[in-house]
C-alpha cells in the first residue's frame, strides 16, 4: 500500500519532467517509500484530485512535484482534506522562481532530487500558515474563494505574469528554437518589456487597506504584494523580520520606481544595505505592514480598467474588492532539518 501521494507533470517543461518523476520514484523506492503517482490536471481541477485523493486514501505524506504553482494547487487541496491533520506535504521543486524551495534551502534541479527525497524521507516537518483569499466585484458580495501559501500580489508583477503567459504561447510555436528561449529568459523578456511599458503608461493605482481592522489609504502604487514564505521572485526577501508560521502575512507595498529601485538593492537576499543607508542617499524605501486579516479596495489608475492579480505565481483575475484571512500554522510541511 502507497504512504506518498506523488503529485506532478510529466508533460511539463517539454517532457523533461518525466524523467524527473521517475527519479524521484526511484528515490523514493530506493529508500523504502512506495509512492503513488497522480497526475495534474488543467484549469485548476488538481486540487479537487487531490482532495479526493487523500479522503479516499490513507497517504501518510502527499508530495508536490513542480513551481511554486503546482505547490498551491496539492497545498489547496490537502488544506480542503477531510484528513488534513493527518497527512504532511513534502517538496520536489522543479520550477523556474521556486520560491516555496528556497524559503526552505530546497533547490530546484536535477542534481538536487536526490537530497531533496532524502529530506522528505527524514520527516522533519515545521507548520505552514495557509492565506484564504476571496475576491468579489462589490464590497461584501458574492465572490470567488481560494487559497495561496506563498504570495499573492496586484499591479506590475501581476501584469508581468500576463505578459509571460502570452510570450510562452509564443514560443511554444517556435519549434526547436523553442528551447532557447525557456522560462527564465521568457520570464525575464516579460519582466522588461512590461518595466519599460510603465515608462510609457501612468500605471499607478492606490488601495484602501483595513488591517486587522485599521484602515489605511496607500497611494501611488506600481505593486502590492501580500508574502507569507521568505523569498519573493526568487531572489528577493522582502521582510527579514517574517516568519511563515506566526499566523500574520505581510503586505508590502512598492510606491513608484525609486522603492522598486530600493527594494531591488536592499531586498536582494544576503545585501547588507540597510534602511538608513539609503535613506542617507535619498532613495525611498516603503516598509511592509503585518496582518491576519487584510481587506482591500483596488482602485485602478486613469490608464486602467482593472488591477490585476496574482496568487503564487500564476495569473488570478482582477476584482477590485479583496479579503485576505490568515488560517494559522494550517499544514504540515516537511523541511530540512535546523
Amino acid at each position: 500500500m502507497s504512504t506518498h501521494l506523488l503529485v506532478g507533470n510529466p508533460t511539463a517543461q517539454s517532457g523533461m519532467n518525466k524523467e524527473r518523476i521517475e527519479l524521484a520514484l526511484r528515490e523514493l523506492e530506493g529508500r523504502g517509500i512506495r509512492a503513488e503517482l497522480l497526475h495534474t490536471l488543467p484549469d485548476g481541477a488538481t486540487v479537487g484530485a487531490v482532495t479526493a485523493a487523500l479522503d479516499a486514501g490513507s497517504h501518510r505524506v502527499v508530495i508536490a512535484m513542480g513551481g511554486d504553482g503546482t505547490f498551491r494547487e496539492v497545498a489547496a487541496g490537502l488544506v480542503q482534506s477531510k484528513r488534513s491533520g493527518e497527512v504532511a506535504l513534502g517538496m520536489l521543486p522543479t520550477g523556474t522562481a521556486n520560491d516555496q524551495g528556497k524559503s526552505f534551502g530546497l533547490e530546484a534541479t536535477p542534481d538536487a532530487i536526490p537530497r531533496n527525497v532524502e529530506v522528505i524521507a527524514a520527516g522533519h516537518e515545521t507548520r505552514l500558515d495557509a492565506g484564504r483569499i476571496r475576491a468579489s466585484q462589490t464590497k461584501g458580495g458574492a465572490g470567488r474563494d481560494d487559497y495561496f501559501f506563498d504570495s499573492a500580489g496586484w499591479g506590475l508583477s501581476a501584469r508581468v505574469l500576463a505578459q509571460r503567459n502570452q510570450d510562452r504561447a509564443a514560443v511554444a510555436t517556435m519549434g526547436p528554437l523553442k528551447e532557447l528561449y525557456r522560462d527564465h529568459a521568457v520570464y525575464a523578456g516579460a519582466f522588461l518589456k512590461t518595466f519599460l511599458e510603465s515608462y510609457v503608461v501612468d500605471d499607478k493605482f492606490v488601495a484602501h487597506a483595513t488591517l486587522d481592522g485599521t484602515p489605511h489609504v496607500i497611494e501611488g502604487l506600481t505593486d502590492l504584494v501580500v508574502k507569507n514564505t521568505r523569498v519573493y521572485a526568487g531572489a528577493w526577501v522582502l521582510d527579514r523580520t517574517a516568519r511563515h508560521d506566526d499566523g500574520a502575512f505581510e503586505l508590502v507595498p512598492f510606491r513608484g520606481k525609486r522603492d522598486w529601485a530600493s527594494k531591488a538593492m536592499m531586498d536582494l537576499d544576503g545585501n547588507p544595505l540597510t534602511d538608513e543607508m539609503l535613506a542617507e542617499v535619498g532613495v525611498e524605501h516603503s516598509r511592509p505592514l503585518r496582518a491576519s486579516r487584510i481587506e482591500l479596495e483596488l482602485v485602478p489608475g486613469p490608464m486602467h480598467a482593472a488591477v490585476p492579480a496574482q496568487i503564487d505565481g500564476e495569473e488570478w483575475g482582477s476584482e477590485p474588492y479583496v479579503t485576505i484571512e490568515v488560517l494559522p500554522r494550517a499544514v504540515r510541511l516537511i523541511v530540512p532539518a535546523g
